[in-house]
């Protein structure tokens, strides 16, 4: 008589096999772009005073770029122009310009607190687009003073 093993772990084979090649891939492969939309890397930053954007546009014209703000959120919107295509007798070796196909990105960031869109200030330079984005005074966190009783200040 012949027993088999069993692993209790080989039914998660198929997804460590998954998460595997993600991971070897690495995160932005062109073909991901295709499968999951194109979006626009962004950083978030929180200072006591406002919160700031950098969006990575690399190779957008300032033109292209449009900003809009509400009362809880950042929207960045980039419209390009699709480039038109020469036809020619010739096969693809290698394509990752798939930008060139997809041209609208747009991309919104929600903020944990309330904002005043007229204090959102966008600039551009070198391919990094930078919102400074104010936040509201009536919201902010306050620190609130610490009283102390006089019987126990000096203890």
């Amino acid at each position: 008589m012949s027993y088999t093993t069993h692993d209790p772990y080989d039914t998660f084979t198929p997804l460590r096999d998954v998460v595997s090649r993600f991971l070897g891939d690495g995160m932005v492969n062109p073909d991901r772009l295709m499968t999951f939309g194109r979006t626009m890397p962004v950083d978030v930053i929180e200072t006591p005073d406002d919160f700031i954007i950098e969006a990575s546009l690399t190779g957008v014209k300032p033109s292209s770029v449009q900003v809009t703000a509400t009362s809880s959120s950042v929207t960045i919107h980039v419209g390009r122009k699709a480039h038109a295509r020469i036809e020619e007798e010739g096969v693809y070796l290698r394509r990752e310009r798939y930008e060139r196909h997809s041209p609208e990105m747009t991309r919104t960031i929600a903020l944990p607190m309330e904002i005043n869109p007229d204090k959102v200030e966008a600039t551009y330079e070198h391919g990094v687009l930078t919102i400074r984005v104010a936040k509201d005074e009536a919201t902010k966190p306050k620190t609130i003073p610490l009283h102390v009783a006089k019987e126990q200040a000096e203890h």
